[in-house]
Formats: C-alpha cells, structure tokens, sequence
C-alpha cells in the first residue's frame, strides 16, 4: 500500500555509492533530446523501455532547503522518483556526478531490488526541465528523461559478477516523461545539525585511528519506495563524510550492515572529501540501544570497514569507536508492541521484527516475535479495515490470507498454525504507517499428525510500518 510522502528529509541516495556533493545549479544546454509534455493535468507519465508508464498516483515535496522530491508510482512496487535541488522554473542534469546531486531512479518492483539510478559513474545520464513551479496552488509540471543504470542480479538477488569479478551493469531509457500540475507539500521540518540544528545530536569516530570531529549533523526522514528510513550524516570542517542509513523498524539489538543499498537497507559509507569515491561497510555492525519512535530518538554505537562497493578502487578505510545520538520528529504511538497468553501464559517478546513484502500483488506485514526459544508470528495483507473481525487461515496462497504461527522451540517442535483464528485491526493510521490490533488463535499441527493444541488469547499489538 503506497503512503504519502510526508516525512522530513530528501531522499539523495537511491544506492550507497551516489556521490557526495555540496552545491546545484539550473543546466545551461541540454544533455537529453528536449521532451515534449502531453500529461494531463494531475498525471505523471513516461516510457520506460518503448513501454507506456502511467502513474496510478502522483506525490511531490519541497524541502525547506528548496529540493523538490517527485515520484510517479504504480502497484506492485513500480516507481519513478526524481530529485532536484535548488529547485526552479529551469532546466537541470540529472547525471548524479560531482558537484551535481540531481537525479533520476526507476525501481520496477521486480527481484532486483536495486533502483535504475542515472549516476554518472555507472554510465547514467539524463535532464528535467521545470516549466511551472506554482506557489500559489502549490503544483509543479515539467518534463524529463535519463537512462538508469544498476547492477544486474540473478534469480536468487545475488550481483552478477564478471570474469573479473565486477559487477555486471544493467541499464534502461526512461523517455518522454512528463508530470503536469503535480501538487506539492512543504516539508519545512527539516533535520537535526550539530552546532546549526538541534544542538543535542552527537557523533563521533575514529577514522584509521584519527578522531573524526563531526562539524555538522544531519539527521532527515526519507522514505524510499514504501520503506521509512533514519538518515545521520556527519561532516568535518575539512569535508569528511560518514553516513548511516538505518531503517526506521529496525528497533534495539545488533545488525549487519550491507555493502550495497537501494536507500532502504542498513548501510554505512565514508568519503574522504577530497574527490574520491565512497566506501561502504564491508563489513559492519551496528549496535542500537535505544530507538524510541515516538520520543524520536536513537543511541547507537557502531564499527565498519569501508571499501569500494563496484570493486574499482583498493581503498580500504577503518571506521571504529562510532558513536551517535540522533533526534527526529517522533510518531505519537508508533513504539512497536506486542503480547499475548499462550495456555494462560503471558508471552512479552524480547524482539519484534516487522517486515513487509508482496504476495501476488497484495502488500503485506509479517511480524515475527521471539521469546527466549519461542517464537510467534503473525502475518496480514495491508488491505485490512479498521473494525472488522478477519478469520486466520493455514496458509499464504493468494497473498490476502491472515496467518498466525506458534514454535514452542525453535530448532526443535514443529510450529503450530491457526486453525481457527481470528484478528480485528482497531485502529490503521496510513498516513504514519501505525497500525494497532488484537488477535486469538488456537494452534494446530498443520499435518494432523501431532494432537497438541495451543491456545493463544488476548493478543494484540502496536506497529510500525517499515
């Protein structure tokens, strides 16, 4: 289920390694054949490959430091998003490069969760002309094309590498775009700063052993596709660069951060200021201890080792003794919970993990509970209603089914599904991506083999969405 793009922040890194730069101006000449605007007023359309792309729902934001956020989605997980700073009636490049953060990304929902990113350094390109920038009705049209390019992957979501081990490139044309009196919203929130900003958020590392001291931070809302993330990025005065993007329901505990991110992923990077690439963690770990999300905010500690993520550069940077406190704007409620009774027992997890996916084109959310050696989990399609009673089934099939699960030990017993079940969702704040219900369950070997019941009563829970 789509939500509005609402959140702080501007969303700059589709992928890990998009450059790290300072400043933009509008494009004097072109870089792409001039598009020509037949959008209809609200509509945001393009051809993607030759193929027709119509938006079912069109959303911009501006920033209050004037980047303007564009993004043309379509179900099942099909977006065009595009990113502009010093936003203007003009026409700007979208090859991300250099001095040059504009850019244009097509996720197509497919295995590859990988965006098509028109980064200059893996061959991407591509221009957006502002004709009409409305402040009085607050909408904005104008036209665009690039060509995107990511690293292809196999059928499993591994990269395809190479005789030489690099990453094989994948690229696609994204022309005749147009958007037409798309309306926009005024994020005026803004992030944190250290010393500029809210003067409680710190940071500190070290760099190959070298104290990094953190002039500015950052610390803004993305939501990428349909998953919310932290963002903190840390700057010297010599224009050093550590940034970690952590997904907004990753709660408290220890996490491995990847190598390489489409912008939703758990991921570190360091540039060095001085023109050089990005490193990324590989690897790296980070160590939440508080994530509070309705007080807004998060204490971690953290360690990685930065390397180039296309393979192109041996650089190799140590980042240790990492540390940060970081304050957003929290969402009243949003604190994930969950409890229940089994057999009478009460059961309060140690650890909630929400996730979310597609099963033939319904969205859902799993939640996974654990509990010492117990575990619990409880799965919907995002089309619930508020105040309707759902029956539980056995299984996912058709992808709208309701299932709950019971592992006495896992590792050990076999797992107890519903049969019955039920769940009633009681209250569904889309626009935060809150949802809160109860549920009871009676578990049963789905085999029929074993005769062990469990009785699961007075459930009920309080998430985020991812």
């Amino acid at each position: 289920m789509k939500k509005m793009y609402l959140l702080k922040g501007m969303l700059l890194a589709f992928i890990a390694f998009q450059f790290f730069s300072c400043e933009n101006e509008p494009l004097t000449g072109e870089f792409v054949q001039e598009e020509q605007n037949n959008a209809e007023v609200g509509q945001f359309r393009a051809q993607i490959a030759g193929q027709e792309f119509i938006a079912a729902s069109a959303s911009a934001t501006l920033t209050s430091d004037n980047t303007l956020v564009i993004t043309g989605s379509k179900p099942g997980g099909e977006d065009i998003v595009l990113s502009i700073s010093n936003a203007s009636v003009g026409t700007f490049s979208l090859t991300a490069a250099g001095a040059n953060e504009n850019s244009g990304a097509y996720f197509d929902g497919s295995i590859n969760v990988l965006p098509y990113i028109s980064a200059q350094a893996l061959g991407g390109s591509g221009q957006l002309k502002i004709t009409e920038l409305d402040t009085v009705a607050k909408t904005v049209t104008g036209t665009f094309g690039f060509v995107g390019v990511r690293i292809k992957v196999d059928g499993n979501g591994d990269p395809i590498l190479d005789g030489n081990g690099d990453p094989v490139l994948e690229d696609v044309s994204i022309t005749d775009g147009a958007f037409n009196a798309i309306a926009y919203t005024l994020d005026d929130t803004g992030g944190g700063g250290g010393g500029n900003g809210n003067p409680d958020n710190e940071f500190f590392a070290k760099i190959d052993g070298v104290d990094f001291v953190a002039d500015s931070i950052s610390v803004t809302e993305p939501m990428v596709g349909d998953i919310h993330m932290i963002k903190i990025e840390a700057k010297t005065a010599d224009r050093q660069l550590i940034r970690i993007d952590v997904p907004r329901s990753l709660g408290v505990g220890t996490f491995d951060m990847v190598r390489i991110s489409d912008g939703t992923k758990l991921i570190a990077l360091y540039n060095a200021g001085d023109g050089s690439e990005n490193l990324t963690s590989n690897p790296g770990t980070i160590t939440i201890t508080e994530f509070d999300l309705e007080a807004g905010v998060l204490k971690a500690t953290f360690n990685f080792t930065g390397t180039d993520p296309l393979n192109q550069t041996p650089d190799v940077v140590e980042v240790t003794e990492g540390s940060f406190i970081a304050y957003f704007v929290g969402v009243p409620g949003a604190n994930n919970a969950f409890s229940a009774n089994i057999d009478g027992a009460a059961y309060t997890p140690d650890d909630i993990l929400v996730e979310t996916s597609v099963v033939n084109q319904y969205p859902r959310v799993t939640l996974t509970t654990t509990k010492g050696d117990q575990r619990m989990v409880l799965t919907f399609p995002l089309t619930v209603t508020e105040g309707v009673a759902y029956d539980m089934g056995t299984e996912v099939v058709d992808g709208n089914e309701i299932v709950a699960s019971y592992t006495p030990v896992v590792g050990t017993s076999i797992t107890y599904v519903s049969s019955p079940g039920s769940l009633v969702i009681t209250s569904y704040d889309i626009v935060n991506g809150v949802i809160e219900g109860t549920f009871n369950f009676t578990g049963r070997d789905s085999s029929a083999q074993d005769p062990t019941i469990y009785q699961i009563t007075g459930g009920q829970f309080l998430v985020v969405l991812p």
